[in-house]
């Protein structure tokens, strides 16, 4: 398998000069309403994951032993040794100070496994006993999650309904799991109630929480535009469809559509369909990325009983698609490894993800089921 070992080395190669242009990225500090990141990375022993880039999450640290000036420091430091049991992308205090531990769209750990895995950014604010302190802490902790939610394409509503935008762990609790009602305990302290909370988020607050600096919110133009190709993750069966009827595109024959309708009132709402079918609706956060399929090559099958192919997954308890006699050349565009086999990946004519196992990851090419081609 030495054309596969020479691919994947490619591969990893690219995937070590992506992780560091994102710990880069991490150590250039950036401005915005106000207020600056600092960056103070975590130093993570694994991926945690990807997310699909649906929500900003507001928490509260609800730490009452640590309200001094030094709180920010000391709650990022704890957080930075405990990550593998919670952490979040943002931490604000300390006087409107703004820290970031992990990169925006990596899964965190800071409310439930279906918010984690939804989350774009989920922003913690430390406490403090003294009120010019809190104004400042406040009016980055909102503007923050303003500019942050303009990333993932949705508008300033909180805790509207939609499970898109910006939500707060309180909603979490209520809607899908858990019993933490943060922030809104600590922000009460301050006189800041769930109503003011809401129109801050619509208007942007000064630093110093005393007045308005960003005229009101409207929703960001469209990220996506009709008639264009996409792959998505996930997909609501209707427009109305509840946040707990968001079905995996696993579950659908495809994962490819196209964007035939932007739904009028709605939050970058889509139609999907595919070859005249209706797929579902997706939002921008269900959306992977714009469908442009690359240069396929082939794999020629040499072996008698020929290979099964599987649908939906490269594995071999997947769904079984055919089985491709020996002979046959099978395009593809991606290597994956999974239950000890390297599978390649390709698409139907329809745009259906489909996996070919060509051989054990042993590393000896004598045991590939065939040979690659241009």
């Amino acid at each position: 398998m030495a054309f596969f070992r020479k691919e994947y080395a490619m591969f990893k190669k690219l995937m070590i000069q992506l992780a560091l242009v994102i710990g880069l990225s991490l150590t250039i500090p950036m401005t915005a309403c106000a207020y600056t990141i600092e960056a103070d990375p975590i130093n993570f022993t694994y991926f945690t994951g990807s997310s699909s880039n649906e929500l900003i999450v507001l928490h509260e640290s609800g730490n009452e032993r640590n309200l001094g000036p030094h709180s920010l420091d000391n709650e990022v430091a704890y957080m930075k040794r405990n990550w593998s049991n919670a952490y979040v992308s943002y931490f604000v205090g300390s006087g409107g100070r703004v820290k970031q531990l992990a990169p925006a769209g990596q899964i965190q750990y800071g409310a439930g496994s279906l918010a984690n895995q939804k989350a774009y950014a989920q922003i913690e604010l430390a406490r403090t006993n003294n009120a010019a302190t809190f104004k400042k802490d406040y009016a980055a902790y909102v503007n923050l999650a303003r500019d942050l939610a303009q990333n993932i394409g949705a508008d300033f509503s909180l805790d509207d309904g939609t499970g898109y935008g910006i939500v707060t762990h309180d909603w979490i609790t209520k809607n899908w799991w858990g019993d933490h009602t943060d922030p809104y305990g600590y922000l009460a302290r301050w006189g800041i109630s769930k109503a003011q909370l809401a129109q801050d988020l619509q208007t942007g607050v000064s630093e110093t929480g005393e007045t308005v600096i960003i005229q009101p919110g409207k929703p960001n133009a469209p990220k996506y535009q009709v008639g264009q190709a996409i792959r998505f993750t996930s997909i609501y069966p209707t427009p109305d469809a509840l946040i707990n009827e968001h079905l995996s595109a696993e579950a659908l024959w495809t994962q490819v559509g196209t964007i035939t309708a932007k739904l009028p009132d709605r939050q970058n709402l889509y139609r999907i369909e595919n070859s005249g079918h209706l797929l579902g609706y997706v939002n921008d956060g269900d959306i992977a990325e714009l469908w442009r399929p690359q240069k396929k090559k082939s794999f020629l099958i040499s072996v008698n009983e020929g290979i099964v192919l599987r649908a939906g997954q490269p594995s071999l308890s997947a769904p079984i698609y055919g089985i491709w006699p020996k002979n046959t050349r099978f395009y593809y565009d991606a290597f994956y490894i999974a239950d000890g086999y390297v599978f390649i990946g390709g698409t139907d004519t329809t745009g259906a993800r489909i996996y070919l196992p060509i051989g054990p990851n042993d590393g000896n090419a004598q045991n590939t089921w065939g040979s690659f081609t241009s």
